[in-house]
């Protein structure tokens, strides 16, 4: 039951978002008990990429809430997870938070991985939530229960969505500096003593840090994204997502610090950023694409060409694949607005619980219809064709997406290349700024 879950939920992932790294996966140790502590910004999607990505198996604890829902608990349960009593849960007993740390040290002890999120409850909020103790209490608990044999391992992971909720929006997973917990001597009742708890705590909140992405406001992450597309347009592009995203907490540290004593200045910048990121936006660009040198006759050539017959191939399958799927995407989006709200660390979640019911459905549906239709095989090959033309108009979208993009660009190039040229400009002189007032945080730090 597990190992097919997790591939259904692995699958889910990768559909759900276009691109997923996972960075330093090798300070995960291969054996031994280990905790694996997490930020939480992103609702049940969270779970998810640390139990398809571990090369071991993971266990959670989970609020004891979720084990009474008829399929959610199937699935909690068959995940070898972990109930939590807290007090704020309906129908919960707190009483029985001993059992809770009960049952994972005897995890830990048998050599298994216990992975939980200290912040205790999703948010939205531009930082991470001050953390809760249960974390570096089980730790030291199973340390002292382990002495003298296996050593406990606490590893901090950082969850980064650059855009958080939506569909083939790109994911970053990324394993922090491991913490080896030294046991501790216990209290009579079997407790770490509270100075312990509090430095490990702390210690842990620190290794989180290094490894997500935050800042004090939303403003700050917002300018630090704009501002990080706009110098990552002038090549190299960034290795990768974790790349991308250590730029952006530079950008947002360095806004930070330069915000207090040049006030003035870092407002003009901003707005600055922000207007020529809206006057982008309008035109349907992006600054990558404001180099007149990408745009040489054989580039725009080999795009077309290939974009045409990429078209014809995959146009027979994928038409279909849209019709068929449109129902289902619309109502799971219309479902994650109407229930996330505001709450976009839900809005993943939403998605992906309907996803899971409409897109089988559908299939269901037309497997019903094909059979009365055409007979058992059609219907058979209707359950293998709907789920592959879906893939197939995704993967298609997605390429006439960006070729309709350097498209605008190049017709903006030809027909009015003064408009076209003044935006590249403006995006050099931004870089410009950027990098001078990086150049004067380097001169008062030496």
């Amino acid at each position: 039951m597990r190992t097919v879950l997790t591939w259904v939920l692995r699958l889910v992932l990768r559909i759900f978002y276009r691109e997923i790294e996972v960075k330093d996966l090798e300070r995960l140790p291969r054996e031994g008990p280990v905790i694996v502590v997490l930020n939480h910004p992103n609702g049940l999607i969270d779970p998810l990429f640390i139990l398809c990505l571990s090369p071991r198996p993971v266990s959670f604890l989970a609020k004891a809430p979720l084990f009474r829902m008829p399929l959610l608990g199937a699935a909690v349960r068959a995940l070898g997870s972990i109930p939590v009593y807290r007090k704020q849960d309906e129908g919960s007993d707190p009483a029985r938070t001993r059992e809770t740390f009960e049952k994972a040290s005897a995890l830990l002890k048998s050599g298994g991985v216990l992975a939980l999120f200290p912040e205790g409850t999703t948010h939205d909020d531009p930082r991470m939530k001050a953390l809760k103790t249960g974390a570096a209490r089980i730790a030291l608990g199973a340390a002292a229960l382990n002495e003298g044999e296996r050593p406990v391992t606490v590893v901090p992971a950082g969850l980064t969505f650059p855009d958080k909720g939506v569909f083939r929006s790109p994911a970053l997973l990324q394993f922090g500096e491991p913490i080896a917990v030294s046991p501790v001597e216990m209290s009579p009742s079997g407790s770490p003593p509270a100075a312990s708890v509090e430095a490990l705590t702390r210690e842990i909140e620190d290794r989180i840090e290094a490894v997500i992405l935050q800042a004090e406001t939303a403003e700050a992450l917002s300018l630090a994204a704009m501002a990080e597309r706009i110098m990552a347009s002038f090549g190299p592009a960034p290795a990768g997502l974790a790349e991308s995203v250590a730029m952006r907490q530079r950008l947002v540290d360095g806004y930070g610090r330069l915000k207090n004593e040049s006030e003035i200045e870092i407002g003009r910048l901003a707005g600055r950023v922000r207007r020529f990121e809206e006057t982008l936006r309008l035109l349907g660009l992006d600054p990558s694409l404001l180099s007149p040198g990408v745009f040489t006759l054989s580039a725009v050539s080999r795009a077309t060409l290939r974009t045409f017959f990429v078209s014809i191939l995959l146009l027979p399958l994928a038409i279909p694949g849209i019709l068929l799927h449109f129902p289902a995407y619309t109502l799971a989006r219309l479902l994650g607005r109407r229930f996330a709200k505001n709450d976009v660390s839900i809005m993943a979640t939403v998605k992906i619980l309907a996803s899971l019911v409409f897109y089988p459905l559908t299939w269901g549906v037309v497997a019903v219809g094909t059979y009365f239709l055409g007979g058992l095989a059609w219907s058979l090959a209707s359950l293998v064709l709907g789920p592959v033309s879906a893939r197939v108009a995704l993967y298609l979208l997605e390429h006439l997406d960006t070729f309709v993009a350097s498209a605008r660009a190049f017709l903006l190039l030809v027909f009015r290349r003064s408009r076209f040229l003044a935006l590249a400009s403006e995006r050099d002189a931004i870089r410009e700024k950027i990098l001078a007032l990086a150049r004067r945080l380097e001169s008062a730090r030496s």
